[in-house]
Formats: structure tokens, sequence, C-alpha cells
């Protein structure tokens, strides 16, 4: 069963990097001829990655307390 929980988290954090790139990446449209670059999920990415990498490390310790 803790096998299942770990893949688990291991896929979800794998979703979250992905999810987190595009945010990271993701450029609003300038409007009213402005040359404004816009990020306006970057923070958020930011807690994607945050969020994955906890994920990544309670992946890790469960599976080294298996063996």
């Amino acid at each position: 069963m803790k096998f299942k929980i770990e893949l688990s988290l291991l896929i979800s954090a794998i979703i979250l990097y992905i999810v987190s790139t595009f945010c990271y990446s993701y450029e609003a449209s300038s409007q009213n001829m402005l040359p404004i670059v816009n990020y306006p999920y970057r923070d958020f990415a930011l807690l994607l990655v945050g969020i994955a990498s906890v994920f990544m490390v309670i992946a890790a310790i469960l599976y080294s307390k298996r063996k």
C-alpha cells in the first residue's frame, strides 16, 4: 500500500512541476499598446514548485523507510 502512496506523490509532484512551468512562463498580452511584460502567475508557480518539492521529499522519505 505504501508503494501506491509513494507513486501517487511522485506523479502529483511531476504534474505540479509541469503546471508550474507553464504558469511561470505565461505572459499576459499587453494592453493599450504598452510594451509592459506582465507575468501574472509567477508567484503561483513558485508556490506550486514548493509544494511539489515537499511531495518529492515525503516520497523519498517513505521509500527509504520501506527498505
